[in-house]
């Protein structure tokens, strides 16, 4: 059996000159909203691989979405990572959750469903109390590429096996605050003290200049 490694990542959209790739109403004579869910060739921030003991920053290859692999997956769009909030949904290509890939990354589209957590949410991103997404997925092992770079452990996405979920989360930054020396890329080291049991779900900074 092949293995597969469950990954979440955090985008912290908040920035003023990012908040154009925050969720946001298309419209507001409509309940259409769009978004990113994933951005390509930007350095997430310090992640650390609980299997392999080591600290890394992630990139996220075009090669390992693209429209072809999108419409083979079943993704929800869901709020807090929780399918009891289930916003929209696509299934192999069909649904109420529309994408399209362009150089950026992973564009998405939904009319936000008449529902008690379709109209909180809502709200919440017309009053501008939200600005996080986060997807999470699956790649295999032969699907990354990890190398050395400026003294920094770099892991590249280049395959993902499957998309479980397209995410509006409140708090995109909470995982990503730790500190971490040039020490610890070099070394194996333990679990960082006070580290979540998933700190591999850290917060993706981006810079889209």
């Amino acid at each position: 059996m092949k293995e597969t490694n469950h990954e979440v990542r955090y985008y912290d959209f908040s920035k003023a000159e990012n908040r154009e790739f925050a969720p946001r109403i298309a419209d507001e004579n409509t309940r259409l909203i769009e978004g990113y869910s994933i951005v390509f060739n930007q350095r997430s921030r310090v992640l650390y691989d609980k299997a392999q003991r080591k600290y890394f920053i992630e990139v996220i290859d075009p090669r390992a979405v693209t429209a072809d692999f999108l419409d083979n997956q079943d993704i929800k769009f869901v709020f807090n990572h929780s399918n009891d909030a289930l916003m929209a949904r696509s299934v192999y290509g069909v649904g109420s959750l529309k994408y399209s890939v362009d150089e950026y990354g992973v564009k998405y589209s939904f009319e936000m469903p008449n529902t008690t957590v379709g109209n909180d949410v809502l709200e919440m991103i017309r009053r501008g109390d939200v600005f996080g997404c986060s997807f999470a997925f699956t790649y295999a092992k032969d699907g990354v590429r990890d190398e050395k770079k400026d003294g920094q452990n770099l892991r590249t996405v280049i395959k993902m096996d499957s998309i479980h979920d397209f995410s509006i989360v409140v708090d995109p930054a909470y995982l990503g605050t730790y500190v971490v020396t040039k020490r610890a890329f070099e070394d194996i080291v333990e679990d960082p003290e006070g580290c979540p049991a998933e700190i591999d779900m850290a917060l993706a900074e981006i810079d889209l200049m």
